[in-house]
């Protein structure tokens, strides 16, 4: 069964029903079910997304909560890998030597780490830097 790794952008517009991307979201989160893909996310994403819903509008908190329990339901099918020490030294050299030209977020490059670890070639994602990275998306 196929793995991919959901971003921070689809996370938000999932459980944001305010934004520009709330539907393409939805549609793609259900053609990702349909087709029994695996979704993997890492808790900086997890944290990244929450963070973006309780900062970005009035109200956000509301948001926040609802994408921590939707994630974290008994019936989730987002399987969570926990940043580890060595992933985040891994990041932190990818940090360094990718940046000097691009603007890759930190959280984006433990998820450039994982991906290559998991063998993961698809992103579910907004973010164009993810091509950058050399992985499709979705």
């Amino acid at each position: 069964m196929e793995t991919i790794l959901i971003d921070a952008s689809p996370l938000y517009s999932i459980n944001n029903p305010n934004d520009q991307r709330y539907k393409e979201a939805q549609e793609l989160l259900s053609k990702v079910q349909e087709e029994k893909i695996i979704l993997l996310t890492t808790d900086y994403i997890i944290d990244e997304a929450t963070t973006t819903l309780l900062t970005r509008q009035k109200g956000g908190y509301r948001f926040a909560v609802h994408l921590l329990e939707w994630i974290f339901r008994p019936e989730s099918n987002i399987k969570i890998e926990w940043i580890s020490q060595e992933v985040f030294l891994k990041a932190k050299e990818i940090f360094k030597r990718f940046n000097k030209d691009k603007e890759w977020s930190f959280t984006d490059c433990t998820s450039y780490v994982v991906m290559k670890e998991l063998k993961i070639n698809t992103a579910f994602t907004f973010d164009t830097h993810f091509t950058q990275m050399g992985y499709k998306l979705l």
